[in-house]
């Protein structure tokens, strides 16, 4: 099955350099016109990033146009999405890789390291995806894909306000889906391992925090083989009509694609009509934590429901039925 976006309209954050440029590149070959968002370069005398993906784009013989708003402020997304409608006229799918970071140890961290960071990532998700949500609801069709990391999820050293933003992305990407499924609405979130050859701006990190990676036994962060290019078509797939999944997290890195989710262990249930203590709680600690059997919810409901049949089953009584959603 050929995936194609012929007739489709695509934003791209972060659409300058790295794994957006390249996104935005492969989106526009497979027949999408791609609004390619980037601040990078507008203070440069070299110029703005997303002005020469867009000219790779029209030399190839696609259609692109450039967007230099700021997804950190409400004004900046609406501003990306007219940019959408003013030029090609919908939107179909948003693609928000647009980052920034503040790589500093936590009891280092302050609130100018830390507001940037939510600005763009957390709070820029918001901004882009909303002003396109009542489009892609009025035509029954949507597609977003919220760039996370495995930071957010697994954590690392110097980078706690980097880890909070992805794992918000997380919860957003959730919510998105549960809201937008009768729509037909699809989220998903992308945890990439991938490095970039071509970043017209590149990004540095603390010689310590570089030193931590040494523990993987790599000689590099990041393989070799996790290029942007063998990243991208996991994004794609997902920012397609071709997609059939929702709410859920993917992680792709080296030509390894895998999906990344939470699970609730089947933990320890009291008796009835006890009210346990911390003691409680450490003597059954092993059990509690006890991976063997999991639930794997695809919302808060699934979640409930699993306690209130543990309970009735312990109890001996019956729960309504309820219907398949």
């Amino acid at each position: 099955m050929k995936i194609s976006f012929e007739g489709q309209v695509a934003v791209v954050t972060g659409g300058g350099g790295g794994i957006g440029r390249v996104q935005a590149l492969e989106l526009a070959r497979r027949g999408a016109s791609v609004v390619v968002n980037d601040v990078g370069g507008l203070d440069r005398p070299e110029g703005p990033s997303a002005d020469d993906v867009v000219a790779e784009i029209l030399a190839e013989g696609g259609r692109a146009v450039a967007s230099h708003d700021s997804v950190a402020t409400p004004e900046g997304g609406k501003a990306i999405i007219d940019c959408a409608l003013d030029n090609f006229g919908t939107v179909d799918a948003i693609l928000h890789y647009a980052g920034t970071w503040r790589s500093v140890l936590y009891e280092e961290m302050t609130i100018d390291q830390l507001d940037p960071v939510l600005d763009v990532h957390l709070r820029g998700a918001f901004f882009v995806t909303q002003p396109a949500w009542e489009i892609m609801k009025a035509k029954g069709y949507g597609r977003i894909v919220l760039c996370s990391s495995s930071t957010g999820v697994f954590g690392r050293r110097f980078g706690s306000n980097y880890s909070a933003a992805k794992a918000g992305l997380m919860g957003l990407g959730r919510t998105l889906a549960l809201e937008g499924r009768q729509y037909g609405i699809l989220a998903n979130c992308l945890m990439p391992i991938a490095r970039s050859s071509v970043q017209k701006y590149q990004a540095s990190f603390p010689p310590a925090m570089m030193e931590d990676y040494k523990v993987t036994g790599l000689p590099r962060p990041i393989p070799e083989e996790a290029t942007t290019e063998r990243l991208v078509p996991l994004p794609t797939y997902l920012a397609s009509s071709a997609c059939t999944v929702s709410g859920e997290s993917f992680s792709g890195g080296g030509g390894r694609y895998a999906r990344v989710f939470v699970g609730v262990t089947d933990g320890w249930l009291s008796e009835r009509d006890s009210c346990p203590t911390a003691e409680d709680i450490a003597d059954h600690l092993d059990e509690i934590e006890d991976r063997s059997s999991f639930l794997v919810p695809n919302s808060i409901y699934d979640e409930l429901r699993s306690i209130a049949e543990r309970i009735a089953k312990r109890d001996g009584t019956e729960l309504p039925t309820v219907a398949a959603s």
